[in-house]
């Protein structure tokens, strides 16, 4: 009996030991093999839309790209069109309904585009569309690009003239620009610009000779300056 006893405690401890040794391997083949499996089921594998529980065809389109400040008015030709949005999304940019140029962003989603301008308005659309033909939203900038040049008149005081006595040191200064929006200063000094480009200042003149520049800047970052000598006699 007392030998019985011993094989039937031998028995209990090797199936225990052996049970001992399936749970580890259990335990080690699903934390190796198991879990990885069953997120790659659940997910889909790293970089795809695919999964138990996204197993539908993707139909959602990329963000609405968002781009860097561009100008809303330009005397420059070319302007860079940059920003971002899904990655590796292919980038079209169309000016006045015409796509005219494309490119496709990268990794962390930036692209970077440069665009001919065509004179006065344009109006610039820059889309995104992923590899399964969804298209964003259209992004819409308009952009003026001007190219015409500034003039100058000045009405007075004429070009060499002299004034006397010191009730004359402070001088007015008028004329026209050509562009009734540009920015107009004499000496340094901003001019009063009225809609039809006729502009005034006073400044103050040094005895003997004076340079008086009168400079105007367009919206564009189109300039124009002009220059007369007046001289100042106590």
């Amino acid at each position: 009996m007392a030998g019985d006893g011993r094989n039937y405690k031998n028995k209990r401890n090797r199936s225990g030991f052996a049970y001992f040794i399936l749970t580890v391997l259990f335990v080690f083949f699903m934390v190796k093999w198991g879990v990885p499996l069953f997120v790659d089921l659940v997910a889909g594998p790293t970089g795809t839309k695919g999964g138990l529980l996204n197993n539908s065809e993707d139909n959602v389109p990329p963000q609405t790209p968002v781009l860097s400040a561009l100008p809303e008015v330009t005397n420059s030709a070319e302007v860079t069109v940059e920003g971002y949005t899904e990655p590796k999304a292919e980038i079209s940019v169309w000016r006045n309904e015409e796509m005219v140029a494309s490119d496709k962003s990268d990794e962390g989603g930036a692209f970077k585009v440069d665009l001919r301008l065509t004179e006065g308005e344009n109006r610039i659309q820059v889309k995104a569309k992923d590899e399964k033909e969804n298209e964003s939203e259209s992004l819409v900038k308009m952009i003026v690009y001007d190219k015409s040049e500034i003039t100058i008149t000045i009405e007075a005081p004429t070009d060499g003239a002299e004034v006397f006595g010191k009730s004359n040191q402070n001088l007015t200064v008028s004329g026209k620009a050509s562009h009734p929006e540009a920015t107009v200063t004499v000496n340094g000094s901003f001019a009063r610009v009225d809609s039809g480009g006729k502009f005034s200042v006073i400044i103050r003149l040094n005895e003997g000779d004076n340079d008086i520049l009168v400079k105007a800047v367009g919206r564009a970052g189109n300039t124009a300056e002009k220059t007369i000598k007046v001289k100042l006699t106590f």
